[in-house]
């Protein structure tokens, strides 16, 4: 497994220097660029459409139509598969991959490529947003400017962050939820060493775009009131409802792309089949294709009735993952919105229907619908509260979206522990730790470092004595301790009996009678980090681990220590091979995962005995929804996902049917 740790700015928050500060200026002043350079391509892409579609056809116009977000996916896919694969997806993932793998470097073709692909995907109809891509063009530009000074990995991401920042904050008029977003998503740390400078950044980017492109909120609503005293009781519940829809989102993400993957058909089919349906789709209802922006405003003004709220909610959410999974390349913050708000307004309409009394302005929900969202499918309460109340233009919804956003942030974490924009990440052995997350023992499960113990299993009524004698002829220095029935009723340790026998006559004592209570058992598929807190709890050295209820071995503080060390040499040592690999070549290499069936000619064998190249390397094990940590020796089992990298993008095709046949 690899492990990102994007929380160093967090610990290690050394004054930032002036020059840094001038270069976040310089980073927020291209990505206000970048972003108004994207909302011109993508107009320029749909007068194209609007020109090949002329809108006083009758039906060419239907069939042209529902081919334009197909022809658009198809030209993505070519560009991801031939030209820069990083522009496939939504676009913070890749920025995300390049902290927590390459030091924040990203390569330069992703600056020209990454505004391309989703002009095209949005343009012709693609159901995606405009944020995700716009984050990661600032961030290119920032960190190709770190590159390009010879900074270190620590300034490059800093700067990458900055460059997040500027275009979130550009897009959305919104400063502070931009300076956010790069603290939030990006960097994981509210560290003043990266505080200053990526507000400073986010605030230069709104600038330049309020510049050229004017100042103005972008959804405005009226000047709504919240009259009922009970509301926020409903916020609550509206929060709770958006945990659970905002989990259907994330999962649905990586369900359509494994749909997608999975298809035995060339990329560009692909693209071909998704575009159609969402063309297809976009004939019954126009509103789900593109980013939504002027629908989400009629939300906000209370104009869509309940049952076209409904419909659209059903209809983007499926839009967004079809587009997405199909390779489509744009980001997945906008459609959050759209469907946190066709949610919330259909819950306010609800209770607007109910009494009007309950919710006298039902599109208050539609506001705090989008919040919750968000802040639940991102991880990012504070983005989501700020960048609504900026969009919105209107401060006095600050309670109802901070509790709807409250308690949605607080429930996801009960369903998942990945947001949106981490889950495709995890699913290919990249595990984003920040701040106070950054524990390797959190990643690896109790029962890869369990003792069984099956020898030292001993009846209650053997000697204390004769234990003794056995544990220090085996150099054990613990033993579970049975009952008549053969089930584990104590766990001994060596000092304990130590202890006893220096009493006169213990030595002939069973064993159960100077037998300390058994601290509570441990599961074994829990983490070590989990182990860890219990042994020091309990103050114990040692615990009983079970699994489905039965006492399966012990397991101590030497163990946790042992997989602790052994997991974060394994994750340095894979960070150092994968940087070796890619040091000195312009191809930065490629993450691919397999997933391992009866039919695969590498079941059943160990990893030293597969033959892979030397530019190819085992990175992660996903084991019936566990980690396993890949060494020489680990065997290889049906129903295994194996991430594998590859220092050469050329070399995955045969890669792949090495592993699946």
């Amino acid at each position: 497994m690899v492990s990102g740790v994007l929380g160093n700015l967090a610990q290690r928050s050394r004054p930032y220097s002036p020059h840094i500060l001038v270069l976040a200026l310089v980073t927020g002043v291209i990505g206000g660029l970048g972003a108004i350079v994207f909302r011109w391509l993508i107009s320029v892409v749909e007068a194209f459409v609007v020109w090949v579609v002329p809108s006083h056809t009758v039906s060419p116009s239907h069939l042209l139509i529902a081919l334009a977000p197909a022809a658009g996916l198809v030209a993505v896919n070519l560009i991801s598969h031939y030209l820069a694969r990083e522009v496939k997806g939504h676009g913070v993932p890749q920025i995300l991959e390049a902290l927590a793998l390459r030091g924040g470097r990203i390569r330069p073709r992703v600056s020209f490529f990454g505004i391309l692909a989703p002009a095209i995907t949005i343009g012709s109809g693609g159901s995606v947003g405009r944020e995700g891509p716009i984050a990661l063009i600032g961030a290119a530009f920032g960190s190709l400017l770190g590159q390009a000074l010879r900074l270190s990995e620590r300034d490059i991401s800093l700067l990458l962050a900055c460059g997040a920042a500027a275009g979130i904050g550009a897009t959305f008029n919104a400063p502070i939820a931009g300076g956010f977003f790069g603290l939030e998503v990006i960097l994981g740390t509210y560290a003043m060493g990266a505080l200053v400078p990526v507000f400073l950044s986010s605030v230069m980017g709104v600038s330049v775009f309020n510049a050229f492109m004017g100042s103005r909120a972008v959804l405005v609503t009226p000047p709504y009131h919240v009259v009922n005293h009970f509301a926020v009781l409903y916020m609550i519940a509206l929060g709770v409802l958006m945990a659970f829809i905002a989990w259907i989102y994330t999962s649905g993400l990586t369900f359509s792309e494994d749909l997608f993957e999975r298809m035995p058909l060339q990329f560009w089919q692909k693209g071909l089949i998704g575009g159609l349906f969402v063309g297809l789709l976009g004939l019954l209802l126009p509103q789900v294709l593109g980013v939504g922006y002027p629908t989400m405003h009629e939300a906000l003004l209370g104009n869509l009735g309940i049952g076209l709220l409904f419909v659209l909610f059903a209809a983007k959410l499926v839009a967004t993952l079809v587009t997405i999974g199909a390779g489509g390349s744009g980001g997945v913050f906008a459609p959050s919105l759209f469907i946190g708000g066709m949610a919330g307004g259909a819950f306010g309409a609800m209770l607007h229907a109910i009494s009007p009394a309950l919710a006298p302005f039902p599109a208050i929900y539609a506001v705090a619908g989008m919040a919750a969202m968000f802040a639940a499918a991102a991880q990012a309460p504070f983005v989501a509260i700020t960048i609504l109340l900026e969009i919105t233009g209107d401060y006095r919804l600050t309670a109802p979206v901070m509790a709807a956003a409250a308690i949605s942030y607080g429930l996801y974490r009960f369903f998942t522990p990945y947001s949106m924009y981490t889950v495709k990440l995890s699913r290919r052995g990249i595990v984003i730790l920040r701040g106070q997350d950054v524990r390797p023992t959190d990643q690896v499960t109790v029962r890869t470092q369990v003792d069984r113990m099956t020898r030292e299993r001993l009846p209650g009524e053997t000697p204390s004595g004769e234990v003794y004698e056995i544990l220090t002829s085996a150099d054990r220095p613990y033993a579970l301790v049975t009952d008549e029935a053969g089930e584990v009723v104590g766990l001994l340790t060596l000092i304990e009996l130590v202890h006893a026998l220096n009493q006169p006559g213990s030595a002939e004592k069973p064993v159960r009678e100077i037998l300390a209570p058994m601290p509570r058992p441990i599961e074994a598929d829990a983490s070590l980090d989990d182990a860890l807190r219990q042994l020091g709890q309990y103050d114990v050295d040692a615990l009983p681990v079970t699994d489905r209820g039965q006492v399966i071995g012990v397991i101590s503080r030497s163990a946790v220590l042992h997989g602790y060390r052994h997991a974060t040499l394994r994750t340095l040592t894979i960070s150092r091979q994968i940087q070796e690999l890619t040091e000195d070549a312009a191809d930065p290499g490629q993450f691919f995962d397999v997933y391992l069936r009866p039919a695969s000619p590498v079941v059943g064998k160990k990893i030293v005995d597969l033959g892979l190249p030397q530019s190819a390397l085992v990175v992660a094990i996903r084991r019936q929804g566990k980690a396993v940590i890949p060494h020489g020796g680990t065997e290889l089992e049906v129903g295994d996902r194996v991430v594998v990298f590859a220092s050469a993008s050329g070399e995955v095709p045969d890669l792949r049917r090495r592993f699946e046949g």
